[in-house]
């Protein structure tokens, strides 16, 4: 119960508090009356109190680990491939008003991305050069009116698996 309490104490002062501090590795945008009013960078900054809210986003460079995904190359081929997005938010207007659930924002369109690029290669081509260049360019277009500035996308893991999908078609196959 106490807990709650501090919990409501801590929430109250953000409201009524005539200032707000941003920490070096942080950015704020400034909400007054629930619409966006203007963007602070790290340090001290004055507020008007109940009217503005500060909703602070960390801006520093920072890393997005993607689970993997199953996927078929063009010579269908089934992969296994895992990557990591590196990225840092530079514009936080975007970022905190036109999209909700910002990360699972960036997973999914890069992982998009990602099944497109391999369903246009085959599987020695994968191997040879995973196309992470073409996966950038790909997500930068998309992620880029939002905030995000994507500095590079590393796939982590690459792997040849077998699906059950893979495996009936090849029994059909045996059956003709």
């Amino acid at each position: 119960m106490i807990e709650k309490l501090i919990d409501l104490l801590e929430k109250g002062w953000e409201y009524v508090s005539p200032c707000t501090v941003v920490e070096a590795f942080q950015g704020a945008a400034i909400l007054r009356w629930g619409v966006y009013h203007r963007t602070l960078g790290p340090g001290f900054h004055w507020k008007w109190p109940l009217a503005e809210v500060p909703w602070t986003v960390e801006t520093c460079v920072t890393t997005l680990r993607l689970p993997p995904q199953t996927l078929t190359t063009k010579d269908d081929v089934g992969v296994v491939v895992a990557a990591i997005v590196k990225f840092q938010i530079t514009n936080l207007q975007p970022y905190v008003c036109e999209i909700w659930d910002q990360r699972d924002v960036l997973a999914d369109v890069t992982m998009g991305a990602i099944r497109a690029a391999v369903g246009d290669v085959d599987y020695a081509q994968l191997r040879a050069a995973p196309p992470e260049d073409i996966v950038v360019k790909s997500v930068r277009a998309e992620c880029n009116r939002y905030g995000f500035r994507i500095l590079k996308i590393t796939f982590t893991d690459l792997g040849r698996v077998l699906s059950l999908r893979l495996m009936q078609h090849a029994a059909k196959d045996l059956e003709n």
